[in-house]
């Protein structure tokens, strides 16, 4: 409503000032056709009237009307260019920064004051499994619990654990924004899944705590191995050169048979500590599944667990240490065997995809306590009364060499150890 008055006011005033040059123009005309031109005849004033008028008239109105309309229309030229100009810019900025959000590999979030989403990258779309019409206008608390808490708690950078569908650890940034009078505007955040990055660094982690351990273990085990060849060697001397009574032949045969478990003890100590050197050969998986099943079959049929056995349709063959891959097998499965109550089961599961072999082996025995998975694999860690804590820290070791990975978790019935191998390694 003001411009439109505004707009009338200049009309007029542009209108006063024609109506005012011709006014006075033609004031002039008239006092010298009255006085100094007086004597001439009518036709000849009405012609000097007009001449007189277009004469003076015409500087004026340009001056007056022209003149500034020329200005006017060239700023307004110029202004449109600048405008168009402005526009294009603005326009290539606006792509080159969504350019940026689309492709960025970590969350954008921008919220209100009152943590209302007003704009998300595709990335947090994605992380939290939305589109993006459904993301926008909704409150963070109901998106993100997590982050939300964080900005109530007045956090601005941390590294946390998200639970749900899938553990996964989360870096996350918040920056606010202010108004020009200095109010809060809202909030930008940035977040990204380091679950990755969190695993290698438990791996990191794991692989120096094997390595220290790996050197005590050493040294141990080399100290060991003389005096135990020492002892085991007298031993069977001693028993075969002495008279010896019923008991104290069973004595010598305990010392032997000890004698030669730390031994063997010794040996798992050393294949902990020093690098491993495999001999791979191409054999059929299937068949070395089926032969630890063999061998651990006694102790299936004591307990009378039920076996159950998926496999993949003739056979999976892989280039790797026959032996080794057997040694973890048996152990694996023996582990099983022993976690299992009389009468449960245990189930065997092998498919090859994607140029890998997985073999799972499942138990309906009790699981394994969260915060154990990792330290099951450290080296003379165990639960047994009997154990070594030295089987699942060799299996694991195995595997690795062959550029695999031995996992444990836990299923609906109780563990789950997962060995994923590459079929194509190279002799």
């Amino acid at each position: 409503m003001r411009n439109s008055a505004n707009a009338l006011l200049r009309v007029w005033f542009f209108l006063f000032k024609i109506m005012a040059a011709v006014f006075i123009v033609e004031t002039l005309v008239m006092l010298l056709m009255q006085y100094p031109l007086s004597s001439l005849p009518d036709n000849k004033k009405t012609f000097l009237d007009g001449a007189f008028l277009l004469l003076f008239l015409s500087p004026i109105l340009y001056f007056l009307v022209v003149r500034p309309l020329v200005q006017k229309n060239a700023e307004h030229a110029e202004f449109q260019a600048d405008l168009e100009e402005a526009f294009f810019e603005l326009n290539e900025r606006k792509t080159f920064i969504e350019s940026v959000l689309k492709n960025i590999q970590s969350g954008i979030i921008v919220t209100d004051p009152e943590l209302r989403i007003n704009l998300a990258n595709e990335y947090a779309l994605d992380f939290f499994a939305r589109k993006g019409s459904e993301l926008v206008g909704e409150k963070l608390d109901t998106v993100c619990p997590m982050i939300y808490d964080l900005i109530r708690t007045g956090t601005y950078a941390a590294e946390v654990s998200e639970s749900g569908r899938q553990q996964r650890t989360v870096g996350y940034k918040r920056f606010d924004l202010k108004q020009a009078d200095g109010l809060p505007a809202g909030h930008i955040i940035t977040f990204i899944d380091i679950s990755e990055v969190e695993k290698v660094r438990k791996e990191m982690r794991q692989k120096d705590r094997l390595a220290t351990m790996g050197e005590v273990v050493a040294r141990v085990a080399h100290e060991m191995r003389n005096p135990l060849f020492g002892i085991t060697a007298s031993s069977q001397i001693l028993a075969m050169e002495l008279p010896l009574t019923a008991e104290q032949k069973e004595l010598m045969n305990s010392i032997l048979v000890e004698g030669r478990r730390m031994n063997r003890l010794v040996d798992e100590l050393l294949d902990c500590s020093k690098e491993m050197k495999l001999k791979k050969v191409p054999f059929d998986m299937v068949k070395a599944v089926r032969d630890s099943i063999s061998f651990n079959e006694p102790l299936i049929m004591e307990k009378r667990l039920f076996l159950h056995k998926s496999f993949a349709e003739g056979e999976v063959t892989v280039t790797a240490d026959q032996e080794r891959i057997r040694q973890v097998l048996v152990n694996l499965l023996k582990n099983a065997v022993d976690a299992v109550s009389e009468g449960g089961s245990i189930t065997i599961e092998m498919e090859g995809k994607d140029g890998k072999v997985l073999i799972r082996i499942l138990d309906s025995g009790p699981g394994i306590p969260e915060k154990n998975l990792e330290k099951i694999f450290d080296i003379f860690y165990t639960t047994k009364k009997s154990g070594t804590g030295l089987g699942l820290a060799v299996s694991r070791k195995i595997i690795e060499a062959h550029d695999g990975t031995l996992v444990a978790g836990n299923g609906p019935g109780g563990a789950v150890f997962t060995i994923t191998l590459p079929r194509g390694l190279s002799a």
